[in-house]
């Protein structure tokens, strides 16, 4: 409809504008909307625009500063804004001032830039980017990434043209109706006005085209020493553990997996453990876990694609973004949701995932020692916990009609063209707003 609607005038580059920073979690799934976008454009297939020109608000020192222009976006530098919890706390006291200034200057970027449509996926500088828009008179979209949004998205839902979730429960707390049938309804500034739409949350696209061979064989290079004769080769009937232990470090689930691993690959010799222990755990697991040759330890690592491909389950943190990951590679999991995240929504996602069937959750308390002063000396027993994590990945990883029924469950909750249906989207609420600014009444629908 929208092709049609301007096939008959020569339109300008379509201009998108996303608003994404802080974390991984809120970037990723941008850069991923702008790639599917991206390949649209170089495709020819965008409606009417024979290219798309895409830009990114965000900070110089979170994340963004450093993936944005890796993927080959231009980033405009925009200050952030940042809210304490308790929101009551003394130290928001200066948050509407902050904000003031912080809307003013992307008002001077939006302005300059003139984009079609923002689209905001959360973090630092979402909020000031998306009120902007909302006051230049640029339609917003927004992506929730979690089961529960966190405050900004709740407040910019009320505002946007459009809001795409992750689950359908995250529209339950935006408390908006779900539209079922494919069309995006029309635009609205109020709770009944505003579509939603479940699309899943966007993921890297090479995380959809690694094969399990080529990764594992991929991976046998991570367990290389040099003391070695010859590259150790991982198996296809050999059993594959990764560990995410968060990027900056997860102290109770590496503690936890520093108590269980010894015993695992002694009980085991067909089982190989990849762990990222995260920046800020990695001296620590060194300090514990002795060296073995079916154990690769890892500070962070960035090619998760192959360890995704290679492995029969992981264990790690509930992060939206790794919950779709591990949805769209049909990987099981063992889930332990972060407690001091915002809004607790890590908590939410994996409750989600256990409900799909697809991962098994343990709260972090649980996973704690019972005893903090407990020695986790080398040597000494293990502090007694709640729950034995290498139990619960023995029972999952040594029945093979589990793991059959989990990986069944995550492709069927799994929305690998997720990226590329936000793109349809974003695409339609820019063509719709530029029918109406010639005069046009027709609704929104996807392209």
């Amino acid at each position: 409809l929208a092709a049609m609607d301007l096939a008959e005038e020569s339109s300008p580059a379509l201009r998108v504008l996303f608003a994404a920073g802080g974390t991984g979690g809120h970037v990723f799934p941008a850069i991923a909307i702008a790639d599917a976008l991206r390949r649209m454009s170089d495709e020819g297939s965008l409606p009417a625009a024979a290219t798309a020109r895409i830009d990114f608000a965000g900070t110089d020192h979170h994340q963004e500063a450093t993936h944005v222009p890796a993927a080959g976006y231009a980033l405009h530098r925009v200050p952030a804004i940042a809210l304490a919890r308790p929101l009551l706390s003394w130290r928001n006291v200066l948050v509407p001032f902050k904000l003031a200034y912080a809307v003013a200057r992307s008002i001077a970027l939006i302005t300059r830039l003139a984009p079609d449509v923002v689209v905001g996926t959360g973090g630092y500088v979402s909020l000031p980017t998306c009120l902007a828009a909302k006051l230049c008179g640029v339609p917003l979209v927004i992506q929730e990434q979690n089961a529960y949004p966190g405050v900004a998205n709740r407040i910019l839902a009320k505002l946007a043209s459009l809001v795409c979730v992750a689950f359908a429960k995250a529209a339950e707390a935006f408390r908006i109706p779900i539209s079922h049938d494919g069309t995006l309804g029309t635009p609205g500034g109020t709770r009944g006005g505003v579509p939603c739409v479940v699309r899943g949350n966007p993921i890297r696209a090479p995380l959809r085209w690694t094969k399990r061979t080529d990764a594992r064989r991929t991976l046998s290079w991570m367990f290389y020493r040099k003391r070695c004769a010859e590259t150790p080769k991982i198996q296809d009937t050999d059993r594959v553990l990764v560990v995410f232990g968060g990027s900056m470090g997860c102290e109770t689930l590496n503690d936890a997996m520093a108590d269980a691993v010894g015993g695992m690959l002694e009980r085991d010799p067909h089982l190989w453990v990849v762990w990222q222990t995260g920046r800020g755990g990695y001296e620590r697991v060194r300090s514990r876990v002795p060296s073995h040759p079916r154990l690769a330890v890892r500070s962070f690592i960035n090619d998760v694609e192959n360890c995704y491909a290679a492995a029969d389950l992981c264990v790690a943190r509930a992060g939206a973004v790794t919950c779709s990951e591990l949805l769209a590679c049909g990987l099981p999991s063992v889930l332990i949701p972060s407690p001091v995240v915002t809004e607790d929504h890590q908590s939410f996602n994996a409750k989600e995932m256990a409900d799909f069937g697809a991962a098994v959750e343990i709260r972090d308390c649980d996973l704690a020692p019972k005893d903090p002063k407990t020695s986790v000396q080398p040597g000494e027993p293990a502090p007694r916990r709640t729950v034995r994590l290498d139990y619960v990945i023995g029972e999952l990883l040594y029945d093979p009609d589990v793991l059959a029924g989990m990986r069944e469950a995550c492709l069927e909750a799994a929305a690998p063209e997720a990226a590329e249906a936000i793109a349809n989207d974003v695409v339609s609420v820019a063509l719709a707003a530029r029918r109406r600014r010639r005069g046009a009444e027709t609704p929104y629908s996807s392209y």
